[in-house]
């Protein structure tokens, strides 16, 4: 590699950092110890970029796993940098997958710190190569047009200054200029899906279709093209928080699709192919008809509308038993504790253990119901209640601090006020009563 050419590599950092940024920015810079984001630090301190280097060892490789971080800890102090190290246990993990585990841990910490030290970004040293990759992942998993333009340069807070570079070049720029780094030997282990696709899938590929990278990587352009054509789309037909149907139907189904999931997107942060049908199989429901799309909103078929409803956030309340000796008041609901029954919905307060929470009900949550010897699944009590999908979402549970329920509390327009648990009910001997109050518009 001559000079010139590995003066290409800092000079297109330097290109993308003066395109993003004003003045000298600071930035938080992930750094494992391999090649790719050793290169991306030694590029920075060459153009004198403040950076607050952050490794994380997930522990994984035994000793290998500590001399990564020696080596990230030794060439960040020789270079100048601030650096921190943060030590992840997978035992922490509590399910699922760990390369997932992995990246959401490692980016909420890039993050915290990004926000303690007032850094501007989050450097990032995907590269080309990574690029391909995510495009073919992309392609794989049945990814719609727009999502082909793969991982951008600036996409706050994440930038990624060497996208432009290929895996070869950035290697070669390491080796011209002795950058020390470290290889881990499980990016070559091919259950990962990602090294799969760079080790045996690139091999064949190679071979079978010489130049496919550079036409993956030209898919971008037309996921671009299909970004661009959408922002015109969504401008004239969506608005703030609901999609008029009448234009929408006169669409072709894909590109109808393609504007709910634009629409959705404005308010979730994940939207799939399931949410997206149906919410179109919406257009010819009745209305009133109802989706819930995430545990906040929800879209309801209103005339020629799809409208978007947000659920307000209902937060646990602790309930201690002085707190209600007079009205105690959340979010419409009136509690007190008083020598006569003061509403529908009423329990013996002798037989409460203080302090009470107040809560949204979940899946799995079970009581005992009035005049019931055993218990019954809350989901299973409010269907045969006949409480209505929305207002089931709504409803409230009134517990103590080991879980034992004591109340459900409806709201909306669903008649009654609710169910008490046989284990809290008035008798004849009740002396004190809790009782309960809930405004029907809560």
């Amino acid at each position: 590699m001559s000079k010139s050419e590995y003066l290409l590599i800092e000079q297109g950092i330097s290109n993308k950092v003066s395109r993003y940024f004003s003045g000298t920015p600071k930035f938080v810079i992930g750094v494992s110890g391999g090649a790719d984001s050793m290169a991306l630090l030694y590029a920075l301190k060459q153009l004198k970029i403040s950076c607050f280097v952050v490794h994380i060892n997930y522990r994984l490789r035994g000793v290998e796993s500590d001399q990564d971080q020696e080596l990230v800890e030794q060439m960040s102090f020789q270079w100048g940098f601030e650096c921190c190290s943060v030590r992840l246990n997978k035992e922490e993990m509590q399910s699922g997958n760990f390369q997932n585990w992995a990246r959401n841990e490692r980016y909420k910490i890039f993050e915290d710190l990004a926000e303690e030290v007032k850094a501007d970004a989050i450097a990032i040293a995907h590269h080309q190569d990574d690029q391909i990759e995510t495009i073919v992942q992309k392609l794989f998993r049945g990814s719609s047009p727009e999502s082909w333009t793969g991982m951008k340069e600036w996409d706050a807070p994440l930038f990624r200054p060497m996208l432009e570079f290929s895996k070869e070049e950035i290697l070669a720029y390491c080796d011209e200029k002795s950058i020390p780094y470290r290889d881990d030997e499980s990016n070559t282990d091919p259950k990962y899906s990602r090294n799969f696709l760079r080790g045996e899938f690139s091999e064949k590929m190679n071979n079978l279709f010489p130049g496919w990278q550079q036409n993956v990587l030209g898919l971008s352009d037309f996921g671009m093209l299909n970004e661009k054509m959408l922002d015109q789309l969504s401008e004239v037909h969506l608005e703030k928080e609901r999609l008029k149907l009448a234009p929408l139907k006169k669409m072709d189904e894909v590109l109808a699709l393609s504007l709910i999931k634009r629409f959705l997107e404005q308010f979730i942060p994940v939207v799939s192919k399931g949410i997206i049908n149906e919410a179109f199989s919406l257009f010819s429901a009745q209305t009133g008809s109802e989706l819930k799309v995430s545990d906040s909103v929800i879209l309801v078929k209103d005339r020629d509308y799809i409208v978007l409803q947000k659920k307000a956030e209902f937060t646990e309340v602790i309930i201690k038993e002085e707190d209600i000796e007079n009205v105690f008041s959340v979010q419409g609901t009136e509690f007190r504790i008083s020598e006569q029954v003061e509403s529908e919905l009423y329990l013996d307060a002798a037989k409460l253990s203080f302090p009470l929470s107040l809560r949204r009900w979940k899946a799995g949550d079970k009581i005992q119901p009035l005049g019931m010897t055993g218990t019954q699944k809350i989901s299973d009590h409010l269907t045969n209640r006949k409480v209505s999908t929305a207002n089931r979402e709504k409803s409230l549970v009134l517990s103590d601090s080991d879980g034992t329920i004591y109340a459900i509390i409806f709201k909306g327009n669903d008649p009654g006020p609710g169910t008490i648990s046989e284990l809290c009910k008035a008798t004849d001997s009740t002396k004190r009563y809790l009782s309960i109050t809930s405004k029907k518009q809560a």
